[in-house]
């Protein structure tokens, strides 16, 4: 039996192959699997569970059928770019969504889960803007507004996001390594794993002495990747998308 984990997949209409190969791979892992972990950013942008789109729609009738017809419960973090998925469309999806930090045991051992951009304190501008975003009174103003109005405010921020992140080095685009220490200590866990970066690897380091592992599932766009943990171990997989 093995549990799954993915990431950043940023599914939208512009880039059809990263669906289809994240069909595939539902496809294929079908039996012997006791989860499905969604660490965030499964789309590239969401509006809110009001806009329907044949992607959305499609990405929610194929979840559910994993989910149902395998008997594999799907677990979803929120990131970055799709924070408002609600509640509707984890209904939707078959999804059960997680707090942002959430531990879990697996096989006898405590991880910590979490979609990885609040890791990122060297990146100071978008901790600043995470802040704004996050704030729910601003979040329920922005849900009175009109679907097209929102649209437009998404696709500019996005548009914004990905013009400066050219422009960023890996190490603010990194995760803060004090950062990493603090959460693994305050709830408890040696392993941590996570998305956001991109930069899919395993990180093994100590703590007083003590053994501790990080695990960056990485993203989905020239290739694609996921962890598989079983009772035994922890191994990465990497595929180029079809």
């Amino acid at each position: 039996m093995s549990t799954l984990f993915i990431a950043d997949l940023h599914l939208s209409e512009q880039h059809p192959k990263i669906t289809e190969t994240f069909f595939s791979f539902l496809d294929s892992h079908t039996t012997n699997i006791d989860a499905l972990y969604i660490l965030g950013d499964l789309f590239e942008v969401w509006i809110g569970d009001d806009e329907h789109t044949p992607l959305m729609d499609l990405v929610a009738d194929k979840l559910s059928q994993y989910s149902k017809q395998h008997h594999i419960p799907i677990y979803y973090i929120h990131g970055n770019r799709d924070f408002m998925i609600g509640k509707k469309y984890a209904n939707q999806s078959s999804m059960q969504l997680l707090p942002e930090h959430y531990v879990v045991t697996l096989y006898g051992q405590k991880v910590l889960l979490m979609h990885g951009d609040t890791l990122c304190l060297a990146d100071k501008n978008y901790q600043k803007m995470r802040k704004v975003i996050h704030n729910p009174i601003l979040q329920t103003i922005f849900n009175l507004l009109p679907l097209h109005f929102r649209k437009k405010i998404g696709w500019k921020i996005r548009t914004a996001s990905q013009s400066k992140k050219v422009h960023k080095k890996n190490n603010i685009m990194g995760v803060t390594q004090d950062e990493v220490e603090r959460l693994l200590l305050f709830h408890r866990c040696h392993t941590l794993i996570h998305g956001h970066t991109h930069q899919v690897a395993e990180h093994q380091f100590k703590i007083s002495g003590e053994s501790f592992k990080r695990y960056d599932v990485g993203d989905w766009f020239h290739n694609y990747s996921y962890l598989e943990v079983t009772e035994q171990s922890c191994q990465l997989h990497i595929s180029k998308v079809d």
